[in-house]
């Protein structure tokens, strides 16, 4: 599978914040990787806390600045940083710049 990210669509996101071009879709292939996608958003955007009961998901900042709030705890992030946010952890996002990041979602509870 080949897919160039100029050639796809951007979608808005579920958390009513930034938009996203997906590059790899669970319904792809049977793999517990469940999305992988490059997500963009505006300074001053938030996505609203949340979490996900049976998802890690993993965030690389390519462009921006901002922070997390992770259980409580707030981390800063900015371009080249990685963040880690486990399944059952409730987490927000503030952008303080424009920001790009690629997002992988991985499945706990996948079997084949």
């Amino acid at each position: 599978m080949k897919r160039n990210i100029n050639e796809l669509a951007s979608i808005p996101l579920n958390h009513d914040s930034g938009t996203k071009k997906v590059l790899f879709d669970y319904n792809d292939m049977d793999t517990p990787c469940r999305q992988i996608s490059v997500a963009d958003f505006k300074i001053g955007d938030v996505c609203e806390q949340h979490k996900h009961e049976t998802l890690d998901e993993h965030f690389y900042w390519q462009t921006g600045k901002g922070h997390f709030v992770i259980d409580g705890q707030h981390i800063q992030f900015q371009a080249g940083d990685y963040i880690y946010v486990s399944a059952q952890c409730e987490h927000s996002i503030y952008f303080e710049q424009d920001s790009q990041c690629v997002c992988i979602g991985i499945a706990l509870d996948w079997t084949r």
